[in-house]
């Protein structure tokens, strides 16, 4: 593979040579245009020797609302006095939003971080002096044997995976179970993940083999469950892939982890040797004639490779580019084959289900709240959210599906930060954009709501919205993983443009309506955050970013353009009298 290659080979000094570009091209019998083109495209990859010290700073959501923009532009000033020794820039999110601001200082993670302890950490570096960097296992240490979806209590026997094999377990029982759990999947797209499993299943693999892949890259900004769930309770993770193996009738696997989560790239191969070890994994699992072999496919970068249609090309050693559907990856995934392929939570789940067949899951979730009645399915199950922003407790969370997120901030985050008011929440990170404190009913879906409130209802309090995505689809609003709350005291306005940079930057380039209108969108939020734009000008924002917005959902290729302009749209949409407010301050 040339992708694993090249990380090899830059580990070694920190950049790619040509020797080595030609090397690789010649281990892996391919011409050299094609090493150079995955370089090219992938943000971590270096031609050229890196200054002394490389810093990395998080530009997005909670790290932005923490200053991190100033801060960044404040230290990159001071560098300025070591010439090129040192190199500072804003990134796309890291993952560590629940200890915004973060930065990666040589590959060392610095969480919580001001100026000044930054500046002391660079000076510390390019002097040769130890440094202090943070750690996740701080963040993942708490969760170990704490969580129900690790019915281990800390360390996995692979209990499932045994019975399985040594019992006469079949794969329709295990589709059964999580049919009756109720189980979806974890990623954003909420899919049934029985159906998923059953098409795999189904599928014919042209030369035999198909194939089961965690994504693990949770590049989205807000998002950091991942990342802890890898830490404390991998086990779960490899066990719900070995399972999806054995019932789909697949023997291989990766678990593809973005290469900011060097501890959880490490934690997964440590898991997968001790499942090894005890049998679980290889050949002849537990005595059985049933194999599987997982790795570990550290991810080359970019926000982009968590579509999964791009993550496959990225595992193809291809540009991660989105491919067009159909086909499913159900059917031709990696290697044009049937694949597998769901989120570290969803095959995380998969063990605790099967303890009982799916019953205790089945029984959970909050209901019969004035909100989920007569909106959706039968709310079952437990999830993970990332919280952060302005909360006192930001973390990872594991609750009961269709908890309000009023309760989720008060109850298990403490409530709000110095005690300040909701200003705007993201229930998806930047792509569901952002909702005010009182949603008004007309921009919701009509015929839910008429169901649940009367003609006297005008507004629905945010802090009542359940966090169910069937709710959440039914009423009208997008739900994911990473949910970020703003206090009253953050420009709401600069926080709708920061997530509108994040998709202008993130954009991949390969759908020109995504390429052009991410960066449209985005000036347009510049300019009425710099006071450019009068009165006149702003009445026609809306229904200009309304057009493209419909154009970019209709024809970009993935749901990066689809989500581009919610993040200034939903402001415009929901904030009227603070873009008014923008335009008179000219």
């Amino acid at each position: 593979m040339i992708i694993p290659a090249l990380h090899e080979r830059q580990h070694r000094r920190g950049y790619l040579t040509r020797t080595d570009l030609e090397e690789i091209a010649q281990e892996c019998n391919v011409p050299l245009y094609r090493v150079n083109e995955v370089v090219s495209f992938y943000p971590h990859f270096r031609t050229s020797p890196p200054p002394t010290v490389v810093v990395n700073v998080c530009r997005d959501m909670a790290c932005h609302l923490r200053g991190s923009v100033p801060m960044t532009e404040q230290l990159s000033a001071w560098a300025k006095q070591y010439g090129d020794e040192i190199e500072v820039c804003g990134v796309s999110c890291l993952g560590r939003c629940d200890r915004a601001p973060a930065a990666i200082v040589d590959e060392e993670l610095h969480a919580c971080v001001d100026y000044r302890r930054l500046q002391k950490t660079v000076d510390a570096r390019i002097n040769n002096r130890p440094t202090s960097p943070d750690s996740d296992w701080d963040t993942a240490k708490p969760h170990i044997g704490k969580w129900d979806i690790d019915p281990y209590g800390g360390q996995g026997n692979y209990d499932m995976v045994q019975r399985f094999v040594t019992q006469g377990g079949t794969p329709d029982d295990v589709i059964a179970a999580l049919q009756h759990a109720g189980l979806l999947g974890m990623g954003g797209a909420g899919g049934r993940a029985y159906l998923k499993w059953s098409d795999v299943r189904e599928a014919k693999a042209s030369n035999g083999q198909k194939y089961v892949v965690c994504n693990a890259d949770e590049s989205e900004p807000g998002t950091f469950k991942d990342r802890d769930i890898l830490m404390a309770a991998p086990h779960t993770v490899i066990e719900g892939m070995i399972i999806a193996g054995l019932v789909v009738g697949a023997n291989r696997g990766w678990i593809y982890v973005r290469h900011e989560y060097p501890e959880q790239i490490k934690r997964c191969r440590e898991e997968i040797k001790r499942a090894e070890e005890i049998g679980a994994l290889g050949n002849g699992i537990f005595g059985s004639r049933s194999n599987m072999t997982l790795e570990v496919f550290p991810s080359p970068g970019g926000y982009i490779c968590g579509e999964q249609t791009a993550l496959i090309e990225a595992m193809e050693d291809k540009r991660a580019e989105p491919r067009n559907r159909p086909p499913e990856l159900m059917t031709n995934g990696l290697h044009d084959q049937p694949t597998l392929l769901s989120n570290v939570e969803t095959f995380a789940w998969v063990p605790a289900i099967l303890k009982d067949s799916g019953d205790w899951f089945a029984r959970q979730g909050e209901r019969d709240t004035a909100l989920t009645r007569d909106v959706a399915d039968r709310i079952r199950g437990k999830r993970l959210f990332s919280i952060s922003g302005d909360v006192n407790n930001p973390g990872v969370y594991e609750v009961p599906t269709g908890i309000s997120l009023g309760e989720l901030i008060d109850k298990h985050c403490d409530g709000m930060l110095d005690g300040q008011a909701i200003a705007a929440v993201a229930l998806s990170g930047p792509s569901g954009g952002l909702l005010p404190p009182r949603i008004p009913i007309e921009h919701l879906n009509r015929r839910a709501i008429e169901k649940i409130v009367d003609d006297t209802v005008t507004h629905i309090d945010v802090r009542d919205i359940p966090l169910d995505i069937q709710v959440s689809r039914a009423l009208g609003y997008m739900l994911g993983a990473g949910i970020v709350v703003y206090g009253d005291r953050c420009d709401v306005l600069a926080e709708a443009v920061a997530n509108s940079r994040f998709y202008r930057n993130e954009s991949c380039g390969k759908c020109v309506p995504c390429r052009l209108g991410s960066k449209k969108i985005t000036d347009m939020g510049e300019r009425l955050l710099s006071a450019e734009i009068d009165l006149v000008e702003l009445g026609t924002m809306y229904p200009v970013i309304d057009e493209l917005s419909s154009v970019m959902q209709a024809t970009s290729i993935c749901g990066l353009g689809q989500v581009a302009s919610n993040p200034l749209f939903t402001f415009l949409k929901y904030f009227p009298e603070l873009a008014e407010e923008a335009c008179r301050n000219r």
